[in-house]
Parts: C-alpha cells; structure tokens; sequence
C-alpha cells in the first residue's frame, strides 16, 4: 500500500476512535434528569471551557439531560436563559385563556404576550442578532411566550427544543420523580367522583402558558387533549412517553382542553 494510503487509512482510523470516546460506540444514551451540585454552574452554548456562556445554574437545579459528549451533558435550557427569535418569523397572539378572549392588560396595550412560528425551522438565538450563537430550532405553529420586544426581536421563555452545555462533575447522575406539591397547591379532597379523573395518552410540551396554569397537554387513544399542571421538571422527564394520568379536573368539564391537576402520573411505555 502506497505511504500516503496508508497514512490516510490512519488518519481516518484515529478520528472514528476519538468520535467514539464521548459515548460508547454502538450505545444509546438515556435521557435523564439530573441535579446541579454546585452554586453558579455555567451553562454554555458548546462543550467546551471556553465557549460562551449562556445563563448559570444554582446549587439544588433541576435539568433535563439529553445528551453525553466527554466530559460534558447536553441540557434543555432552563427558564430564565436567554432566546431571542426575529420579529418577522412570528404572529403575535394576544389571547391569554383558553377561552380564546383577550385579557384586560392586553386590551389595553399593544405588547405582544404570545406568538406563533410562521416559518419552518426558526433560529433560537442567544443574542437579537444574526450572528449569535443559534440555541435550538422550533417548526412553524410553535407558540412561544414573549418577554420583551428589542430592534426587531423578540425575547422569548427557552422553548423545548433549545440547548446548552454543563461540565459532568457538576451534575448528579440520578432520576428525579415527580415532587409532590406544596400544602398550598394540594386540592382539597373532591365532593364528587366526578371531580377525580383517570386518562391515559402520550405527553408533549404545551409551550409555556401564560398564567402558568399548564405546561404539557396529554393526548388520548382517541384525540381528546387534556392541559396537564404539575411539576414541570417531572413532566418534561415523560415527554413522549404514554402515560396514565390520575388527577382532579380544574377546567370545566366542557373545555375544549380540560385542565388536569396531576396527582398521580404512570409510564406506561
């Protein structure tokens, strides 16, 4: 074999070995939910040391880890990182309830509170800037929660398929289950069986509600959807997932998305 084959042939070789050094070649990673060990852990947009930093973390913080790569976790972004997506890929929708009316506030003010995607595979950016680093993609019809308007951008709550990067050592490996609610959150018992409810389904990310009232919306054999509130770190663990759910209704019945408060959630695949 020529020398120059042979020196391509090991070239070729050692970056198949060094791509297979983050994860085991042949072997699926398992999402998980992890917890943060440290105070002021930086998430950053690529992993390594010297990639930008995105937002930090605090000791105790829950993350959703989807991905391994050396030494480093994949994490969906937490709620308070900064996104931004340009004005024109989105139509602003002011209603606030699921009644489809608008609220007072915006009535009475021309800040948009909610929008939609009109385009396919939209830029996430770190920055209200073309050239900022890119956080993740969402499809056309995702609706995202604005926070803030600034030069032909809007700044908006992380959506779910946007991402960062956090150094192994500070996150403990380990599967973290639904927590149970504060006293103050816990129903009061139902007066009647008809209160309670038991549905099974898949769950999916509903976008982050304004009001805050659901996070995830459960969709049914037969394409009934139902809003789940809950522990949003726990649902976003079941993503996916087909599930049973056993909670009290807060919605009317009626609704064209009944609310679920989540007492109790099973994997069921």
């Amino acid at each position: 074999m020529p020398l120059r084959s042979k020196i391509k042939s090991i070239l070729i070789f050692f970056a198949l070995y060094l791509g297979c050094l983050g994860t085991a070649c042949g072997e699926s990673f398992t999402p998980f939910t992890g917890q943060v060990s440290s105070n002021s852990i930086n998430v950053r947009v690529d992993s390594t040391v010297g990639a930008k930093v995105v937002c930090t973390l605090a000791k105790g913080e829950l993350v959703e880890i989807v991905r391994e790569a050396y030494d480093w976790y994949k994490i969906r972004l937490p709620k308070d990182a900064p996104s931004y997506i340009r004005k024109d890929l989105l139509e602003c929708n002011n209603f606030a309830s699921n009644s489809g009316t608008q609220t007072d506030f915006a009535a009475q003010s021309d800040k948009c509170l909610s929008a939609k995607v009109i385009k396919d595979r939209v830029n996430v950016r770190l920055e209200p800037d073309e050239s900022s680093w890119i956080l993740g993609k969402v499809d056309r019809d995702t609706v995202v929660n604005i926070i803030a308007e600034k030069k032909g951008w809007y700044k908006i709550h992380p959506v779910y398929q946007s991402y960062g990067w956090v150094n192994k050592r500070f996150v403990n490996k380990e599967i973290v289950m639904l927590r149970q609610p504060p006293p103050d959150e816990i129903a009061a018992p139902p007066k009647e069986p008809a209160d309670l409810l038991v549905a099974e389904g898949r769950v999916s990310p509903y976008g982050v509600v304004l009001w805050r009232k659901a996070t995830h919306k459960l969709i049914t054999a037969d394409d009934k959807t139902y809003l789940l509130k809950g522990d949003r770190q726990g649902l976003n663990s079941l993503n996916g997932r087909k599930v049973k759910v056993t909670g009290r209704l807060i919605s009317p019945a009626a609704s064209k998305y009944p609310i679920i408060q989540v007492n109790i959630i099973e994997a069921l695949s």
